[in-house]
């Protein structure tokens, strides 16, 4: 069973791969050309290619449950017609990966990905052998309209050629504005991540926008586009100059950044676009169209919203826990809770700048000395050397790295230490007890909510020197605590009640009705 797949841009590293591809047999006898192809026409092909800014050439990357890494499995490339607006496909699978569904896929994903990176782009076509049934059905089955005229004819007056063609719609576009870095952590485009899984089964097709480069494996990876701007992400109103230019008209946009200000967001209303806004603290107001704010915290801060309506009459509120953008994969499945702790989940958020995972390691290992320790190592990690030390010495503490979903460790562990980010919102739709702390400002008040609203021991803020002071006796009496079996299902109801886990589809249909309202 194939996971989704994803583009990305040809490179200098795969001149000899599609020279590999365009020999293969196949590829050959349903060319136009069916003559073999020689390095050096290959090389000379290639290098135009790469120069050609009006084209758009991109590897098809997919997994299969035998290779969690994505694997490239064909390409395609987009030529701009000389006398219209519209883009002509040529594409192929890979030998290896033929038989499975992809070049369907591909053509399908080639109008999602045009659509959203290429504006200047309002339909595209394929032309095909009349005999090449494989890819016929392959174009009929993306929802191509093959033309009423065909391009050539054959002996006997039948078709040679067939002609397929798509008009691109920009009506349900509907955009991401988040970063990822070694400063701001993941949690941003995470959760930006998770509405726009929830969005696409509500007919909207999802793109995401980032200052740099450094989020745009991740993106992909889910099977989203990203529009890099190249700008400082400290620096919002930078990007202004290019922005509005790169969105489709009217398009909605979906601002996550403690970095916004009002200019940025009055100017993206000027040009047009509905403005929703992921809001944690209520520090500034802007002029949205509706503000997000999931945190158990949020119903206290003072929003001039009327609760029955969710509304002030010019935003829509959504507001509190319930809203907790959370992927389906966490969502607790039953309420058991196993006898003992045998496995602790430790998390430290993206970069771990106060070096949580080594502190929680070695003391959690001396206090559970028969459990399992698994630290969550993250993408922009500090001290990761020192953590993978600590865990060879150690026996019982072991290193997670580069898992994108941490679902299914979860579900089996027994107990979690975890910063009070958005990890914490995915510990109670697994329904998996915890022990908490936090490592930034916007992290304290969801920590004394989550406390408050749940039991759940707060050890408070590990920057602080009270932190390193106290807060080995709190754990230790918070695990003496959660040693008994009642008391971590208590805890793990309390907090599964708090989340259900079903937050990223309530989103995805307040955006839907934000989206399909305005069109009509």
């Amino acid at each position: 069973m194939l996971v989704k797949g994803y583009f990305r841009k040809v490179k200098e590293a795969d001149r000899e791969l599609l020279f590999t591809w365009a020999n293969d047999a196949e590829t050959r006898r349903q060319s136009f050309s069916s003559a073999p192809i020689t390095w050096d026409e290959h090389a000379a092909w290639f290098a135009r290619t790469q120069a050609d800014t009006d084209s758009l050439h991109w590897i098809l990357m997919v997994c299969d449950e035998e290779n969690d890494d994505a694997q490239p499995a064909g390409v395609l490339r987009l030529t701009k017609h000389q006398e219209s607006a519209a883009y002509r496909i040529s594409y192929s699978i890979a030998s290896a990966w033929r038989g499975r569904g992809l070049g369907s896929l591909l053509l399908e994903m080639a109008k999602m990905w045009t659509a959203a990176l290429c504006l200047t782009c309002t339909e595209l076509y394929g032309e095909v052998k009349a005999e090449n049934i494989a890819s016929v059905r392959c174009f009929e089955k993306a929802g191509y309209e093959k033309a009423a005229e065909d391009t050539g004819t054959a002996a006997g007056g039948n078709p040679a050629v067939l002609r397929f063609r798509a008009d691109l719609s920009r009506k349900s576009l509907i955009y991401f504005r988040a970063d990822a870095n070694e400063q701001v952590g993941n949690g941003h485009l995470m959760r930006c991540l998770t509405i726009a899984g929830a969005c696409e089964g509500r007919g909207l097709s999802p793109v995401f926008v980032t200052a740099d480069e450094k989020s745009q494996e991740t993106i992909a990876a889910r099977g989203f586009p990203c529009l890099i701007l190249n700008t400082d992400y400290k620096n919002m109103e930078s990007e202004l100059g290019k922005l509005p230019a790169l969105l489709a008209g009217g398009a909605p946009i979906v601002l996550d950044s403690y970095h916004l200000t009002k200019t940025y967001v009055e100017t993206l209303k000027e040009n047009g676009h509905r403005v929703v806004w992921m809001d944690d603290l209520k520090a500034q107001e802007y002029p949205a169209d509706m503000l997000i704010n999931y945190n158990v915290y949020a119903k206290q801060l003072d929003y001039p919203v009327n609760r029955k309506t969710e509304t002030d009459g010019r935003c829509t509120y959504l507001l509190g826990p319930a809203y907790a953008p959370i992927r389906p994969s966490f969502r607790r499945e039953h309420g058991a809770v196993r006898e003992n702790i045998d496995t602790v989940l430790v998390t430290t958020g993206g970069s771990d700048p106060y070096g949580a995972g080594i502190w929680f390691a070695n003391l959690l290992a001396e206090r559970l000395p028969d459990a399992k320790i698994m630290v969550v190592c993250g993408p922009y990690t500090k001290g990761k050397e020192e953590l993978y030390r600590i865990a060879k010495q150690i026996g019982n503490v072991e290193v997670i790295e580069g898992c994108s979903d941490l679902s299914a460790v979860m579900h089996c562990c027994d107990l979690a230490v975890a910063a009070a980010g958005s990890t914490l919102y995915e510990l109670c739709a697994a329904g998996l007890p915890g022990i908490l702390y936090y490592l930034a400002d916007n992290q304290r008040m969801g920590a004394e909510a989550f406390a408050r609203e749940t039991g759940v021991v707060n050890l408070g803020d590990i920057r602080s020197e009270r932190f390193r002071s106290e807060a080995d006796a709190h754990l230790t009496a918070a695990l003496v605590h959660l040693t008994a079996v009642s008391e971590r299902k208590k805890l793990a109801d309390a907090m599964h009640a708090l989340v259900d886990g079903k937050g990223a589809e309530r989103i995805a249909e307040a955006l839907a009705k934000l989206v399909f309202a305005h069109e009509t």
